[in-house]
């Protein structure tokens, strides 16, 4: 099980969200295989349900925008969906890859040593979806590398009432008033916050309630080009860092993210081999 609270010891998580996206993949085996490369602790996935239950790794609920296909994945049976290839939600020139069933992609981030951030998209009743979750991470070997995330907090709660143990992530877009009673509310091991609204506040109500802090940052041409007009976010975030502020960065750019952890003097944390 890893350390989600690594900058106490000048380390970091590094993620690849829906892997190492900026090529034009992203939820695919070549995505999940280059963050790997690049140096990543983890890779950020997203979980829609077929109409005949499969579960499958996608972040729209729609195929239109990234696939082949088309149609509502809660609307076609797997055997449908299977005969569809991803495609760059850019337009980027890429080899369309399968769309992957989740205990696909557990098995295979398995092997490569990456850890992941399963991110739960569908609307539910019940807990025979998240029943199922659980079991296919315990059938992968996977249950200790894994996080859960939402931005349902509701099923970040039912999730550890399922499965004690589990380790899970509430995303958070917002600046909160107390984001440690958050945080505490849904059971959550871990909060990320998605830039713009991450602050030294919200980071240290978390650490000082023994919960990690994560954070999201868009792309480096994001921060460039408003570096232009005198803005430079990067020399906050820098200050944010080494200041042991956060646990984990979550970016499109792997490569980016491992050489900004390490050229402030950071490690990277990694996670130890499945045995």
């Amino acid at each position: 099980m890893f350390d989600l609270l690594p900058s106490r010891s000048g380390r970091i998580l590094v993620c690849g969200h829906r892997g190492h996206v900026i090529d034009g993949h992203e939820n695919s085996r070549p995505a999940f295989r280059r963050a790997g490369e690049l140096g990543a602790s983890l890779c950020e996935i997203d979980l829609h349900m077929t109409r005949d239950g499969r579960l499958v790794v996608f972040h729209d609920d729609i195929l239109d925008n990234t696939s082949t296909g088309t149609g509502l994945i809660s609307q076609l049976d797997y055997a449908q969906i299977a005969q569809f290839r991803t495609k760059s939600r850019n337009g980027m020139p890429i080899e369309g890859q399968p769309i992957e069933l989740f205990e696909d992609a557990l098995t295979f981030c398995r092997d490569l040593g990456l850890g992941l951030i399963v991110e739960i998209k569908d609307k539910f009743e019940g807990t025979a979806y998240l029943e199922q979750v659980v079991g296919l991470l315990k059938k992968a070997g996977m249950f200790e590398r894994v996080l859960i995330s939402s931005f349902d907090y509701v099923v970040l709660r039912d999730i550890k009432r399922v499965a004690p143990g589990i380790r899970t992530m509430g995303i958070n877009y917002h600046r909160l008033v107390d984001p440690a009673a958050a945080a505490r509310s849904a059971s959550m091991d871990i909060m990320n916050t998605d830039y713009p609204q991450f602050a030294p506040d919200l980071a240290e109500g978390l650490h000082a309630a023994n919960i990690g802090v994560s954070h999201f940052v868009p792309r480096p041409e994001f921060f460039a080009l408003r570096r232009g007009y005198g803005v430079d976010y990067l020399d906050m975030f820098d200050a944010y860092l080494r200041a042991g502020l956060i646990d984990m960065l979550v970016c499109d750019d792997v490569g980016w993210g491992v050489d900004f952890v390490t050229g402030r003097g950071l490690a990277v944390a990694r996670l130890e081999p499945v045995k």
